[in-house]
């Protein structure tokens, strides 16, 4: 290894490349200036194991120091006879392996050339690389005259997760078998932008060849001393009337992909993204799809209306695998009332596309109407709040058209609403499976634009009290365990808001009676799910002899206007803390507590 190594280290490695000869092992390292290419080599001698063994500690040493990305890898082996011996590769090859496999993290490779023994081995390097950044790869087995199973590259597929790459295959003799392998290939042009397969010998002519295919293909001209085929698999190639048989939309692939039992074990082997592209395909398997009502495996859904024109929407599936877009990016139109109502449209579309089918119960659906990106260009009036509060509107009534035509009850665990009234949350709400809710979280506008730091101050002839009385008859409220409601003072009378089967609760009620902390009192006591409660208050009419003659004495009076009582519980002889205060306008009820931790406390 080059002694200036250690200095050479500040500097970025951007391509590696391992050349294997028959006498001797090098790398060869190119960085951005001022180092340009630096190599090392090792020189074959009798104990051929302490040859590899010295290579391979210092390429280890290098791959492992590697923190950026690099835009090539090269493992070649250059210099070889044709029809090599395994035993001349399997041992490089082996040791590379265990240099990438000794990272913690995956290689960052733009680019991979690789040539191994056969290609499971090379699969084997690939699948330590970082899919999230390979663009192209490279299987060379140009140097031997010897069957290849290029099926197995289409590991790619899946373990790429959909990212579109560049495949090279070079091979010694092209075969009429390895054509018609290709079809398997063709049938991802999701994944794959473009496959080459250089060769240096052919079987069969070109003639034959687009026979194979029936269609023509790009391949080298007479005289070139390069040969090779080309297929290109844009989407718009692919649905070419000439390409028509790498599609999915013939007769022929319409049938067989319409059959429920092939089809089951198609998308098997696809995730969320591919099903949806494949539903496009064509209306038979469309039909065919949703006949099976395949796993979606959405976990959460937002939609986020912070531009009038360019709504937003975020999926995550799964633990980690997320997606968003915007909406009406390339829509242009001098009448903006059309650019939303396309955006609306679109994202309806989406929501109806996407959780039609939707069959387990999804973590989070999440709505924002804030508009705040439209109406902070400009100090906005109250006429365009009105039109904003009316796009809302109008998106919720045909949502709320969606949600009533399912079959069956969206399932969904936590429903967050931000920048909405009580009449918003009535067109979602009872649209929920009641045996799946468990939060409801509103923000109204106020509260809402508060929240993102009074960029815009909400007209205060627009706030309106948010009216329980319709809302808590729901069963969908009924079955919720967790409650929060910022808004302006909810009107409605906690006795007949139906909460003491919450566990926690943060409201604001525009008034709290001394009867009414009597009615919780008692109904908390009994509970075996309680946490906790937080009640605001606009107004109160409690009066503490009056509250003291109903619940007892308190614990401790902190002031005039600040008390805490405890009770024992009767279901689990815990305690119950509640804590009023009228100088602040809060009531919080805490529990269960032991008796000790109390004590401690006070």
């Amino acid at each position: 290894m080059p002694q200036n190594y250690p200095r050479m280290s500040s500097s970025p490695i951007t391509s590696i490349g391992v050349l294997y000869t028959e006498k001797s092992l090098k790398c060869e390292l190119y960085f951005n200036d001022p180092y340009g290419k630096q190599s090392f080599e090792y020189k074959e001698t009798r104990k051929r194991n302490d040859f590899l063994k010295n290579f391979v500690e210092d390429l280890e040493e290098i791959i492992n120091n590697q923190k950026s990305l690099v835009d090539s890898l090269k493992i070649k082996y250059s210099g070889l006879k044709e029809n090599y011996t395994k035993n001349k590769v399997d041992p490089v090859i082996n040791q590379i392996f265990k240099c990438l496999e000794s990272r913690k993290e995956l290689f960052q490779v733009k680019r991979l050339l690789i040539d191994a023994v056969d290609m499971s081995q090379a699969m084997r390097v690939v699948k330590l690389l970082d899919p999230s950044v390979l663009k192209k790869v490279e299987f060379c087995f140009e140097n031997r005259d010897e069957d290849i199973d290029m099926e197995d590259a289409l590991a790619l597929v899946k373990w790429n997760e959909g990212k579109r790459m560049k495949l090279v295959f070079k091979l010694h003799t092209i075969r009429p078998e390895y054509l018609e392998l290709m079809k398997k290939f063709f049938l991802h042009r999701t994944t794959f932008t473009e496959i080459f397969i250089y060769y240096k010998h052919c079987v069969h002519d070109y003639v034959s060849s687009r026979s194979i295919f029936g269609f023509p293909m790009q391949y080298e001209t007479p005289g070139s001393t390069e040969k090779f085929i080309k297929f290109r698999l844009s989407h718009r190639r692919l649905l070419s009337a000439r390409l028509v048989k790498l599609t999915l939309s013939n007769d022929l692939s319409a049938k067989v992909l319409g059959n429920p039992l092939i089809m089951k074990r198609v998308i098997r082997s696809l995730g969320f993204w591919n099903v949806q592209r494949l539903r496009k395909t064509s209306r038979g398997i469309r039909d065919c799809v949703d006949f099976l009502k395949p796993v979606t495996h959405i976990a959460e859904y937002h939609v986020f209306f912070l531009s009038d024109t360019h709504p937003s929407a975020y999926i995550k599936i799964g633990y980690r695998r997320s997606r968003s877009w915007l909406y009406g990016k390339h829509e242009t139109s001098e009448d903006r009332n059309l650019l939303c109502q396309k955006a609306q449209a679109q994202v309806l579309n989406d929501f109806e596309v996407n959780l039609g089918r939707q069959n387990t119960c999804l973590e989070k659906l999440k709505f924002i109407f804030s508009y705040i990106d439209t109406l902070q260009k400009e100090e906005p009036s109250i006429e365009k709040f009105e039109r904003v509060n009316q796009l809302t509107i109008q998106f919720l009534e045909k949502l709320k058209e969606i949600l009533s035509a399912r079959s069956h009850l969206l399932k969904v665990k936590v429903l967050e609403l931000l920048c909405c009234t009580d009449n918003n949350l009535m067109q979602i709400l009872p649209y929920l499976d009641p045996n799946c809710l468990k939060k409801i979280e509103v923000n109204d506008p106020r509260w809402e634009y508060e929240r993102l730091g009074n960029r815009v101050k909400y007209p205060e002839s627009m706030l309106k009290p948010f009216v329980l009385d319709k809302i808590c008859q729901l069963e969908q409220w009924k079955s919720a365990t967790e409650l929060e409601i910022r808004s302006q003072p909810i009107p409605t009378s906690i006795q007949k808001m139906n909460i003491t089967h919450f566990s926690r609760i943060w409201i604001e009620v525009d008034t709290i009676s001394s009867e009414d902390v009597l009615y919780l009192k008692e109904h908390l006591l009994l509970s075996t799910t309680f946490q906790r409660f937080i009640i605001d208050f606009k107004n109160t009419t409690i009066d503490y002899e009056t509250l003291d003659g109903l619940i007892g004495p308190p614990h401790r009076i902190f002031s005039e206007t600040s008390r805490i009582w405890f009770f024992q519980m009767e279901v689990n002889h815990q305690f119950l803390k509640v804590s009023l205060d009228r100088g602040q306008s809060t009531s919080d009820y805490e529990g269960p507590r032991t008796c000790n931790r109390y004590l401690d406390t006070t």
